[in-house]
């Protein structure tokens, strides 16, 4: 038997369906919405809920939220009448097209504001705790005297990005010595560093088990915390790409992401776009010096069994070939690119054209005058 999932975690299903279809103008008025509700397998099933409130209900929160805007066509000459053109803000569009969660927008939103005004490029640790999901925040407590140690093994600059974060060091201290500390923070950003020292600790290539003995946490949520900030910034970065006013951002985050997803220094990145190739075999690769995918693409699978030792010459093939595919499917974007830039749209002036434009253009060339066109400049 087959349920709708669009009622999970109190209707946030339906609001980003509803959303989504507004944003991608499959809807575009609110009689439309409601249409296109009444044909979907939560309607069809009709036992849990009433559709056409649920709709009204998500419609509003949405429009509260500054996702989607709501306006009266200009034909519409009845006042009372009900059926609206819908349309999604520049912010619901980010949301929709970054897959970003619908209550998280606003919040990711400002983040980014305020980091707009104070983010350090120093240090890593600020980016990363703008990439650290929400959804987790709530997952784990943090031990103040774990809390205290690393803040206490960051550097200058990272304490201070730290400080602008929301997290002082001296409440730290405090709650770590189990005072109480009248000064104002916000818990939500307190435990939400705490992740980001975790994911600190693995971009500085510290290994899962290292991680999780240090916070003391199963090396599960740790693994779960690393694939879930990866996701996240990939959705961050999308969002930002949608909002010209985060032009920086877009630049910041392109490499960053890329990183974040393998969790190794940046040389690395190309070995590990390989299919098949994992951190221990890149490295291998890298220190054997294929330090490329062309490097990799163009060796014989046998000189890598001599230069790697524990490979297998059927594995060493396998590596050789997926690079070879990655390969060519790169050129081929490349070449699509460049196509693109040297043909010339249809229906635009063709130079053959202009110049025989500019011809017609001069004047006409004076009794026993010797010049050509190329001599005017």
């Amino acid at each position: 038997m087959c349920y709708s999932s669009l009622m999970y975690d109190g209707g946030k299903g339906i609001r980003s369906l509803i959303l989504s279809v507004i944003g991608l103008q499959v809807t575009k008025t609110t009689s439309d919405v409601y249409e296109f509700m009444r044909k979907t397998l939560l309607s069809t099933q009709g036992t849990t809920c009433d559709v056409t409130i649920v709709t009204k209900d998500s419609l509003q929160k949405l429009i509260e939220l500054g996702l989607v805007l709501q306006k009266r066509s200009l034909s519409q000459a009845d006042e009372d009448c009900d059926d609206f053109h819908l349309d999604v803000t520049p912010l619901g569009r980010a949301t929709f097209k970054g897959s970003v969660d619908i209550d998280n927008a606003s919040q990711l939103y400002n983040d980014l504001k305020k980091g707009e005004e104070s983010l350090v490029l120093a240090t890593y640790i600020h980016l990363l705790f703008l990439v650290t999901p929400y959804d987790m925040v709530d997952m784990v407590k943090p031990s103040w005297i774990i809390y205290f140690q690393q803040l206490s093994a960051l550097d200058t600059i990272e304490l201070k990005a730290a400080s602008l974060i929301g997290v002082p060091e001296s409440y730290i201290a405090m709650r770590a010595s189990g005072q109480c500390s009248r000064q104002k923070v916000n818990d939500f950003v307190l435990n939400r560093f705490y992740l980001t020292l975790m994911l600190y600790e693995l971009w500085k290539q510290k290994s899962l088990w290292e991680v999780a003995d240090k916070f003391q946490q199963p090396r599960g949520f740790i693994q779960n915390l690393l694939s879930s900030a990866a996701g996240f910034a990939s959705c961050v970065y999308h969002f930002c790409q949608e909002l010209e006013e985060f032009w920086a951002y877009q630049d910041l985050l392109g490499n960053f992401v890329k990183r974040l997803s393998y969790c190794v220094t940046t040389e690395l990145i190309p070995l590990m776009e390989i299919p098949g190739v994992k951190l221990g075999r890149a490295k291998q690769l890298h220190s054997s010096g294929y330090k490329t995918l062309t490097h990799v693409a163009h060796a014989d699978p046998v000189d890598i069994v001599k230069n790697i030792k524990q490979i297998s010459k059927k594995a060493a093939i396998q590596i050789v070939t997926s690079a070879k595919v990655l390969l060519n499917e790169k050129a081929e974007a490349l070449r699509e690119e460049v196509e693109e830039l040297i043909n010339v749209p249809e229906g635009s002036v063709s130079m053959t054209t202009i110049s025989s434009q500019e011809s017609d253009i001069l004047p006409p060339t004076p009794d026993g005058a010797n010049f050509s066109q190329e001599s005017i400049t």
